[in-house]
């Protein structure tokens, strides 16, 4: 059978496509990398070209979820058809993780990995606070909302929601959840200086 060359980038796409759903269907744990490239159809030698083990792959995993995350968000804000706090209520309130994200969520809520969870979650939160700090601009530029300071307003709603709703934190109940989502968006009209809210 001839040999198949894959473009690079292509390859450590399809590496950690497969490593991410076998670690959603049988657990970090209980994947080895044997399992990931039998999956793959291709050599071990292929896994190491790419990733040293398994931790690295759920690295780049995160990175990957952070840089589509941050595309959506780029997205989100430059939507003209969208108010500030809709594109907010979007990017914050109402953003749902993909089942690929919610895998890798999933390893980092593990209690063994609190400090990955932890730099993972700020470097999510770094990289967002740019584009959510345009969307508040844009909402005080349209008269939507009265804030001073956009960017200390966007970091504090972007770590504030980032923590107060994840459930590998504080593990609330889905109706818990629920409430606190709707409670955020007090929380957001007051802090925006939203007056019809």
């Amino acid at each position: 059978m001839p040999r198949i060359s894959k473009d690079p980038e292509v390859r450590r796409n399809e590496i950690l496509d497969v490593a991410m759903e076998l670690f959603q269907m049988n657990g970090f744990e209980h994947t080895s990398v044997s399992d990931i490239v039998k999956k793959m159809g291709v050599a071990q030698g292929t896994f190491y070209y790419y990733f040293k083990s398994k931790e690295e792959v759920v690295n780049a995993a995160c990175e990957r979820t952070v840089f589509s995350r941050l595309a959506d968000v780029k997205s989100t804000a430059d939507n003209a058809e969208l108010t500030a706090f809709e594109k907010l209520s979007q990017v914050i309130l109402n953003a749902m993780p993909t089942p690929q994200e919610q895998t890798v969520l999933d390893y980092l809520h593990d209690a063994s990995n609190i400090t990955l969870h932890q730099k993972w979650k700020v470097a999510e939160i770094k990289a967002l606070i740019p584009s959510v700090a345009e969307i508040v601009r844009q909402g005080v530029q349209a008269g939507e909302f009265s804030v001073k300071h956009p960017e200390e307003a966007a970091e504090f709603l972007l770590v504030g929601a980032a923590f107060w709703l994840d459930d590998g934190i504080f593990r609330w109940s889905d109706e818990e959840l629920a409430r606190k989502r709707q409670s955020l968006h007090g929380i957001f009209d007051r802090l925006l200086g939203r007056e019809n809210g």
